[in-house]
């Protein structure tokens, strides 16, 4: 009984997920303080030489729901045809390099500079995260290829601690002083590269996923089918209360002292490169004449990115600017709403469906950011 109530109940709030994380973002804006109080909280532990967070082990907790879902065996196909999955993962890693010069010229006619170089590091966190989990079950709704969104999910993955801080070097390099000029100081981004994101994406992303693929390993298909819908359940929970946290900051003070300039900005921002990328999706799955199934399957990895763990990185590492955090929130919400444009709404962002048919029927709303 408990347990149909459970699948029910999480259920119909996958049909409203969007709508539920504006909530989030509504109550964060009106009631900062708890998610204000629960960003600050530190665990005995520690990451790049920062202490672990409470929204970092709350993120871990996502990418290790997301392990579950994965059954290896399953994108073995994958890789018997790996131009597509290396082209999804290549693009995800070269996002950065790619979008941000054009939107830092974009943005270099705006007056107020500081807020360039908060809406610039807010869109480089996003596009140099790896692939969201989340791709999997949007494409698994649009009738993409799954084995191949889990595989590029999987790769981009397991890449993050290469890829994060190599993109973030490269943008910095490109839109600082040396580049387009959008950022005059990158110390702090240069920092975050060589010494803070590698880490991060290790032991937040990698490590984590990791293990719940081992898990699932360890214990079988049979009893994970058990306990999934209290993992659906909790990682729902879990996507909405990281959603409060990392909006109370930017969405408080947004609203204490407001800049509509500000936010519509952010919001073009995040718009045109949510919309660049899967649009370079889109161009880069015809450019190798993909067939239909790989062709949603490029287009959703190549505009989905992993916006919870952008968000986590950037409330550690930018506390003082809570205005990156703007464009990152924006990004969020747009990627999915591009995304339901080619499908029916998947489930919370962050979660990773089994390739398997079967699979794919159980934990179809455990399915990231």
């Amino acid at each position: 009984m408990i347990r149909c109530v459970i699948i029910r109940g999480v259920a119909a709030a996958q049909q409203w997920l969007l709508g539920l994380m504006l909530g989030c973002y509504v109550v964060a804006g009106i009631v900062p303080g708890p998610g204000e109080v629960m960003r600050g909280l530190r665990l005995p532990l520690a990451v790049g030489g920062r202490e672990l967070t409470l929204s970092m082990g709350l993120l871990a907790i996502m990418l290790f729901n997301a392990g579950l879902g994965v059954r290896v065996r399953d994108i073995g196909g994958v890789l018997r045809r790996p131009l597509p999955l290396l082209l999804g993962i290549t693009a995800n890693a070269l996002l950065p390099v790619v979008l941000l010069p054009a939107l830092a010229l974009f943005l270099r006619s705006w007056p107020d500079l500081l807020e360039v170089e908060c809406l610039l590091v807010g869109v480089m966190l996003v596009l140099a995260m790896p692939i969201a989990g989340g791709a999997a079950s949007w494409g698994q709704n649009a009738g993409g290829n799954v084995p191949l969104v889990v595989a590029m999910v999987l790769g981009s993955t397991l890449l993050s601690p290469l890829t994060v801080p190599l993109g973030l070097h490269l943008a910095g390099q490109l839109v600082g002083p040396g580049g387009t000029g959008g950022l005059d100081d990158t110390t702090r981004l240069d920092s975050l590269a060589d010494t803070g994101a590698g880490p991060f994406a290790l032991a937040s992303v990698v490590l984590p996923c990791l293990a719940g693929i081992l898990a699932r390993a360890l214990l079988g298909d049979r009893r994970i089918s058990r306990v999934l819908p209290w993992i659906k359940a909790l990682n729902l929970v879990n996507v909405l209360l990281l959603c409060y946290i990392n909006a109370a900051g930017a969405l408080g003070q947004a609203l204490t002292h407001p800049d509509p300039d500000l936010l519509v900005l952010s919001l073009a921002v995040s718009a045109a490169a949510c919309a660049l990328s899967f649009l370079l999706g889109r161009w880069l799955s015809r450019w190798t004449r993909c067939n239909g199934p790989d062709h949603i399957s490029l287009t959703l990895a190549t505009g989905m990115n992993n916006t919870s763990a952008a968000a986590v990185l950037a409330a550690a590492w930018f506390s003082h600017r809570p205005e990156v955090l703007l464009p990152i929130l924006s990004y969020s919400l747009l990627q999915k709403t591009m995304a339901t444009a080619m499908g029916s709404s998947p489930g919370a962002s962050g979660s990773l469906p089994s390739a398997a048919p079967a699979a794919l029927k159980l934990s179809k709303v455990s399915g990231k950011r």
